[in-house]
């Protein structure tokens, strides 16, 4: 089930670090190898948000906030520090 999510990832727009990690083992070991390896990484980060107990989170802080406030949804810190906290 793990590499049919994987497979939807790296076939949509926006698959972020897994996608990128997919694109470049696809050019040296294939399509399968290259999905093995993607859901792999895939359960590793999973793994490790349920170990540590945090949220995910693919772009740094300040990236994100330039891009809420592109979009006019800027989120004071103290409420997403309480949201990260919750979970």
């Amino acid at each position: 089930m793990i590499v049919q999510a994987a497979w939807s990832l790296v076939r949509c727009q926006h698959g972020g670090k897994i996608k990128e990690f997919y694109d470049r083992l696809y050019l040296k070991k294939g399509a399968k190898k290259s999905i093995i390896a993607a859901s792999r990484k895939m359960i590793e980060v999973l793994y490790t948000m349920i170990r540590t107990g945090e949220l995910f989170n693919s772009m740094p802080e300040n990236i994100l906030n330039r891009k809420l406030a592109q979009y006019g949804l800027i989120v004071k810190k103290n409420k997403r520090r309480a949201l990260t906290q919750e979970t």
